[in-house]
């Protein structure tokens, strides 16, 4: 620590935690209320919707629900969120489900509040000081973005994730409840815990991390790393599940002071071209990103090393560094993510805007490491695999 530097963080709004905190959410609402709760199909077959419907039932909360979201959630399917928001006269907006639901309540909190594109306000515009307010209830342990002051959605027209990014898109209140967990099929546990370890490792390699960053990734790190796999193989196991949500939302507060870097600037050109889960594309690049960043931040790797379970007594910080990356290429073998692109039955084909895209993206900005577009094509392909013809 600098001891004459000058730290700051953005703190969430209210964090309610634990086994049965889905029950609060009927106390942030009153009979004048009327919340769109924004949500996708999966959450409805899983009953997990009419837990909160029943919830407000019994408290007398009248509300809506769109639940028409899909993973990476277009702008247009945002559009279609915000004209129901309007038509049906809604206050405020539940962001119920995983990343992709929180974000499209953001989104659309931002839509009905002004009269820009979120093209526009992913480009820079300034977003409305008046949004309605946000909350959300993760039923992934993954995005972080329950505490995040991002949206991210995608331009399939452009081929590319549009960001918004400010301190009103950081939700109300967020509810944390283990028990809405118990359903998540063993994939969609894997990849939305190697996004969360993605997030709280480029947090911590940031440029811009301090030692208030430093220690919420490092504790995402160690909560991670110690519960995913049992996590995945048995949801329902509650306090893997209750590490797994605290371990993603340490990461979310981490990278939302701290930013991301490479690892997110490839994923999100591999989502917006292939469609390709965000936290699986994540995964895909994530060591090979680690191996080019050592050179910048070796000291950094060594206590990063620990925190992802190495033994690191006497390691140089080379050696320390090179067990970080096979602890978390371990892992993501043992939870039988996919390596290659040519793994998942997908041909590769680098296009050169995907390369630019990558360069210029502010998400990746953090990165400890400058690379050059010579070198992004060359991480782009490092995950190719077998190539056809």
């Amino acid at each position: 620590m600098d001891p004459g530097r000058v730290y700051q963080v953005w703190n969430p709004g209210r964090l309610i935690f634990g086994p049965g905190a889905l029950g609060e959410i009927s106390k942030e609402f009153t009979t004048r209320d009327k919340p769109l709760i924004v949500t996708d199909e999966g959450v409805v077959r899983a009953g997990i919707l009419d837990k909160v419907t029943d919830l407000f039932a019994r408290a007398e909360v009248r509300y809506d629900i769109f639940n028409r979201v899909v993973a990476d959630t277009p702008i247009e399917t945002v559009e279609e969120a915000a004209s129901f928001y309007r038509e049906r006269g809604c206050a405020s907006i539940i962001g119920l489900g995983g990343g992709s639901s929180i974000d499209t309540a953001k989104a659309v909190a931002v839509r009905v509040s002004g009269d820009g594109t979120l093209r526009e306000y992913g480009s820079g515009r300034p977003i409305p000081d008046c949004l309605p307010p946000i909350y959300a209830v993760p039923t992934t342990a993954g995005t972080g973005s329950e505490v995040s002051a991002v949206a991210v959605v995608s331009d399939h027209e452009g081929k590319m994730k549009v960001g918004i990014k400010s301190p009103l898109l950081v939700p109300k209140v967020a509810l944390l409840d283990p028990l809405l967990l118990s359903t998540i099929p063993f994939r969609t546990a894997a990849e939305t815990g190697a996004d969360a370890l993605s997030h709280a490792i480029e947090a911590y390699l940031s440029i811009n991390s301090n030692v208030i960053t430093d220690g919420m990734a490092l504790s995402a790190m160690r909560m991670i790393t110690s519960n995913l796999e049992k996590f995945a193989a048995n949801p329902e196991e509650t306090e893997a599940a209750g590490r797994m949500l605290l371990g993603s939302c340490l990461a979310g507060l981490s990278f939302a002071n701290a930013g991301l870097g490479l690892v997110h600037g490839l994923a999100h050109s591999v989502g917006a071209y292939y469609h390709v889960s965000h936290g699986l594309s994540c995964a895909l690049y994530l060591c090979a990103v680690m191996e080019f960043n050592v050179p910048a931040c070796p000291e950094k790797f060594v206590s990063m090393a620990e925190a992802l379970g190495v033994d690191v007594r006497g390691l140089s910080s080379e050696k320390a560094s090179s067990q970080a990356v096979d602890a978390v290429r371990g892992l993501f073998s043992r939870l039988a993510i996919p390596k290659t692109f040519s793994e998942m039955g997908i041909e590769f084909r680098l296009d050169p805007k995907m390369v630019d895209d990558t360069y210029t993206a502010p998400v990746a900005k953090g990165n400890p490491r400058q690379a050059q577009p010579e070198q992004i094509a060359a991480l782009f392909l490092s995950v190719q695999g077998t190539v056809s013809g």
